[in-house]
């Protein structure tokens, strides 16, 4: 058993800020942080074009300056697309949506970055352990146990086996992203979650590497909505220059769409196929790719961020603006928000971290937005009003909830005729081709960490729905075989989650592989 005072769950932007601001702030006792990633920042995940103003109060001017991004916005554009050969340029930046000045870059990079720093300040960051439960003693949260190691496919101990390890904390923090496999359970054992569902946008990016480098590119970016997604699907896309040489290019679809074809990996293609992201991309070759969930739930959904012996930051605690669809400078602040209450003592430390949290700037941007995406839950105009209303009103307008929300797996309609919408153009990879660029690795004799529950449920779905886990997942990880039966390729998993909060039966389940498995982003 190991004994610490603090322990963070997650080595992501929110998870290190709660470090790091701890170690800053004085804090002399012991903080270890767990993370399953094989190493630092290999499953965190973004754009990403960053909000400096996360980094207020945790890093120096000096430390800021030396982020590993290669460029700031200097170039800016907002494009409506009417089709994939047609757009309209926005003769204006929307002022939610401008950016000039903000770094971009890999957030993988950053975040190991962060790590660095946090090491130095005498953080233990511990990679390739898999938090699988959270110890409580008379309802209190006391600690967490992590993941065997060197198991089997038949549960068999193998001969390089690892028991799991136990540690106990004087309080843990929660940072593991967007539905977290701890987070999660613990918002439903306790119930934390606020009375509308949390729902998700399911983001999915490329790298291309250009032939050439385009001088002056650095630090152009791009937003877009509309096609190829319809006027009552949510969705937009972006690219983004982070340098001279690369371009990155992503498309978000929210999960609480009702087609049961629809494909979010092809949505994504045909976004890549457009003339307005070709001139921008032509000649190039995908380099990396990956896939997150992004909590769009808003203000209405965020659950309460803290628990007897536990508080939540970040993603998990679903803290984006849905508006701006950004999350790192959030993540960032409720790190900095859990340390703070800390300091100050643990008696209370969750009413404490909650009060702080609600007088961050950030808190304040996702409240102001709290009615854009139930506005595109009825159509896109009416989302782009409620979007107007939230800016030019500072949120006073409307001020009661908005929105038909429901659980993103409830939302789906029974499939009548699907049509393939798979767009074949040079260079741009299927969904296996594009699993190899993630550089995810699996052992694959080891337990499938895709439960799958009642057979009956998946039948009934696949007559109802055609199984649209075979298409929703950006990894291609489920396939129906000849025979009807559901195969599962575990070793595909980009950890992503999209299976458990979409399908429509709510009958697969999410937990984590042993340590050090999964994506390897960079």
């Amino acid at each position: 058993m190991i004994e610490t005072d603090i322990l963070v769950i997650g080595a992501g932007p929110a998870g290190l800020a709660a470090a790091m601001k701890l170690k800053r702030g004085g804090f002399k006792g012991r903080v270890v942080v767990l993370d399953k990633a094989k190493s630092a920042g290999n499953h965190v995940f973004s754009g990403a074009v960053i909000d400096p103003a996360g980094f207020d109060g945790l890093l120096t001017e000096s430390e800021i300056a030396a982020l590993p991004c290669e460029s700031r916005v200097n170039k800016e554009s907002f494009r409506f697309l009417l089709g994939s050969g047609a757009s309209v340029k926005i003769p204006w930046v929307p002022p939610m949506m401008q950016a000039h000045g903000y770094p971009v870059g890999s957030l993988s990079k950053v975040v190991k970055y962060l790590a660095q720093l946090a090491e130095a300040d005498g953080v233990e960051i511990y990679h390739g352990f898999a938090v699988t439960e959270l110890i409580r003693e008379n309802g209190r949260v006391v600690g967490a146990r992590t993941g065997e190691k060197g198991v089997d496919s038949q549960g068999v101990h193998k001969p390089n086996y690892l028991a799991a390890e136990e540690i106990r904390a004087k309080l843990v923090i929660l940072a593991e992203g967007a539905r977290g496999f701890n987070t999660t359970r613990l918002i439903e054992s306790q119930k934390l979650a606020s009375a509308r569902p949390q729902v998700y946008a399911l983001g999915i990016r490329e790298v291309i590497e250009l032939p050439e480098p385009v001088p002056g590119s650095g630090g152009e970016i791009m937003h877009t909505f509309g096609y190829p997604v319809d006027m009552v699907t949510y969705g937009g896309g972006f690219v983004y220059h982070p340098n001279d040489r690369q371009v990155m290019v992503g498309f978000a679809v929210g999960l609480d769409y009702k087609d049961a074809a629809l494909e979010p990996h092809e949505l994504f293609r045909r976004f890549k196929a457009t003339k307005v992201v070709q001139r921008h991309i032509r000649g190039g070759k995908p380099v990396a790719y990956g896939a997150k969930l992004i909590p769009e739930g808003g203000f209405y959904a965020l659950p309460r961020p803290y628990a007897d012996g536990a508080l939540i930051v970040g993603d998990g605690a679903g803290l984006v603006d849905g508006l701006r669809i950004k999350g790192i400078h959030l993540a960032l602040e409720s790190g900095v928000a859990a340390a703070e209450a800390i300091l100050l003592g643990l008696d209370g430390v969750g009413e404490r971290y909650d009060e702080i949290l609600k007088r961050t700037r950030g808190y304040a941007e996702v409240k102001r937005v709290r009615n854009v995406h139930g506005g595109f839950s009825y159509c896109a105009p009416i989302g782009v009003m409620m979007a107007g209303f939230a800016w030019s009103t500072f949120g006073r307008i409307p001020w009661w909830p908005v929105g038909r929300v429901h659980a993103d797996s409830d939302t789906l309609r029974a499939i009548v005729n699907r049509k393939s919408q798979t767009v074949n153009f040079p260079g741009s990879p299927d969904r296996l081709t594009d699993v190899f660029l993630s550089g995810t690795v699996h052992e694959e004799n080891q337990p499938c960490h895709l439960k799958l529950g009642d057979s009956a449920k998946c039948e009934e779905c696949a007559k109802k729905f055609d199984s649209p886990c075979t298409r929703f997942c950006p990894a291609e990880v489920y396939r129906r075989e000849a025979d009807g039966s559901l195969r599962i390729d575990f070793s595909n998993c980009l950890h992503c989650k999209t299976c458990e909060v979409k399908c429509p039966m709510s009958n697969l389940t999410w937990t984590p592989p042993q340590g050090a498995d999964g994506p390897r982003y960079v």
